[in-house]
């Protein structure tokens, strides 16, 4: 019996020993979850205010034929009235108004005449004496889509009208007389035919009965400044124009007067003021243009596309200066020597149309 418990024992020993010391189970490897440093919170935009547009100018609109501040763009037409400018015809009537006013040779036997150029002619009482018209002054009002009013014409000078496709008005006539367009001043002590006086509402108003367009937008090839006188002029308080063709000659003076700002229409002796309202005639800039001037038959006309040289004067001062024409119905430009576009003083101006041979002295 003790056997048998002895060897009991003693393989429940063996059994121990052979599985040693009991392995505790493990538990499988887990992979730490990656540690994140906490990030940081995201910067705020700053607010911007909103930002005014940049400011800008406000646009300026002018008077195309004198520079004067208008309020909104001038659209309107500009007319044109032919002038006398014979010793016997003076004063004139109605030219202290114009925008413009053209001096040339009209004629080979020395007739010279004035073309005045108005953006508000209904608001003048009378224009004249009133001329006849010629191929120079169809040309300018081909050049700058005038509307023409005038006594009337040579056939010469009527077809070439035609034939320039110029809107223009006979106040000569019966029928366009008896419409307030004009009137006979026969009281004047002048001969008949230097009488005529145009009435600018009146001649807007048939105008308009014709049908012409009221309404025009183009270009006039003017520039404006407030002072006008030119940088690095000569002075020029008296300058003289003798206007020559061949042998004809006629002189122009324009004198200077401060206290105006303006240069005085001087002719024949004598300076030119308003026959009815006794206002000087005056103007802000004067403009020599030379140009190549032939005749036709008995009357001048310039061939305006091969350019020139010429004078410009505004505040006493003289400058030297040079012009183009791009065309039969494009207006004339105006540079300076160095070739900068030609900045005329705000006010009106009085333009010849000369021969190079013509002498300006001042």
């Amino acid at each position: 019996m003790k056997r048998v418990i002895a060897m009991t024992l003693a393989l429940i020993l063996l059994l121990c020993g052979c599985g040693g010391k009991a392995e505790t189970p493990t538990l499988p490897e887990t992979t730490a979850a990656p540690t994140t440093e906490p990030t940081a919170e995201p910067t705020a935009v700053p607010a911007t205010e909103p930002t005014e547009p940049p400011a800008t100018e406000p646009e300026v609109y002018v008077n195309p034929l004198n520079g004067e501040i208008l309020d909104e763009p001038f659209t309107g037409r500009v007319f044109a009235n032919t002038v006398s400018n014979m010793r016997e015809n003076i004063p004139h009537v109605g030219v202290t108004q114009a925008d413009i006013l053209f001096e040339c040779y009209v004629n080979m036997d020395s007739i010279v005449r004035c073309l005045a150029l108005y953006t508000d002619i209904e608001n003048v009482d009378a224009i004249g004496s009133t001329r006849s018209t010629r191929p120079m002054f169809n040309q300018l009002a081909q050049h700058y889509d005038l509307i023409l009013s005038h006594a009337g014409g040579s056939k010469q000078t009527l077809e070439d009208l035609e034939s320039r496709n110029v809107e223009s008005i006979n106040i000569d006539s019966w029928a366009v007389a008896t419409t307030g367009a004009s009137f006979r001043d026969e009281d004047s002590g002048r001969a008949y035919e230097n009488t005529l006086y145009g009435i600018g509402s009146g001649i807007k108003a048939y105008a308009e009965s014709e049908g012409f367009p009221m309404t025009l937008e183009r270009d006039y090839g003017l520039d404006f400044t407030d002072d006008g006188t030119p940088e690095g002029g000569a002075e020029a308080k008296d300058i003289s124009i003798t206007l020559t063709y061949r042998s004809a000659k006629k002189e122009t003076r324009m004198v200077y007067d401060e206290s105006l700002g303006k240069y005085v229409f001087n002719q024949y002796g004598e300076a030119m003021a308003d026959l009815n309202t006794g206002e000087p005639e005056a103007f802000r800039n004067v403009i020599v243009m030379y140009a190549s001037i032939s005749n036709v038959g008995l009357y001048h006309v310039a061939d305006y596309d091969a350019g020139g040289t010429g004078y410009f004067a505004c505040g006493g001062r003289i400058i030297p200066i040079s012009w183009l024409c791009g065309g039969d119905k494009e207006p004339f430009r105006f540079f300076t020597e160095s070739g900068e576009p030609l900045e005329l003083g705000r006010g009106n101006t009085y333009i010849a149309i000369c021969t190079s041979e013509s002498p300006v002295v001042y």
